[in-house]
């Protein structure tokens, strides 16, 4: 896509996200928006962990110890992270008085549908540590989609920082996944 196309499609994209700012008639400043990707990032990371878990089920052994066991460990632990993450959006967003928007089931599908589709046949440690990299990868990418943008408009230097921790968070845990490819 070449350089003219992007900026077509970006204003596009401004273009419909104000529209539907009006049509709700509030306008919502930039720490808002990035505070509600970020809780909506860290609660789709916390769910889709949550139902990773009981994917993993080989009995996997690596220097004779459960990788299985391990590699449930690290998810647990990343459900538990980005749900500080998303406390912490929520409480910022009480406090502009914004409640905390959940996740939908429709918003909860596509990572619900890609888990199960993808372990159907292959529940191996490797395997689900590659769908949770490629997951949390998703979220890095929106997340920085996120900020540049809430930058650019003027957030808060708090909500930058927020969203940086969350994305150097998630670049902790794909760096601990690597190690049961």
């Amino acid at each position: 896509m070449d350089k003219n196309m992007q900026t077509k499609e970006m204003q596009r994209t401004a273009d419909f996200a104000a529209a539907d700012e009006m049509k709700s008639g509030e306008v919502k400043s930039p720490d808002v928006l990035l505070y509600s990707d970020l809780y909506k990032n860290a609660m789709m990371g916390a769910d889709s962990s949550a139902k990773m878990i009981g994917k993993a089920g080989d009995a996997e052994k690596i220097d004779g110890i459960s990788a299985c066991a391990e590699l449930r460990q690290v998810i647990t632990d990343m459900m538990e992270g980005y749900s500080g993450f998303a406390k912490r959006a929520a409480e910022a967003l009480e406090a502009l008085h914004v409640p905390a928007e959940q996740l939908s089931a429709l918003e909860k599908l596509p990572a619900e549908i890609g888990i199960t589709m993808q372990t159907m046949f292959d529940k191996s440690v490797s395997k689900c540590a590659e769908i949770m990299i490629n997951g949390v990868t998703m979220g890095i990418i929106d997340m920085k989609k996120a900020q540049r943008v809430c930058s650019e408009d003027g957030c808060s230097p708090e909500a930058y920082r927020l969203a940086g921790d969350l994305i150097g968070f998630c670049e902790q845990y794909v760096e601990r996944l690597k190690e049961f490819l």
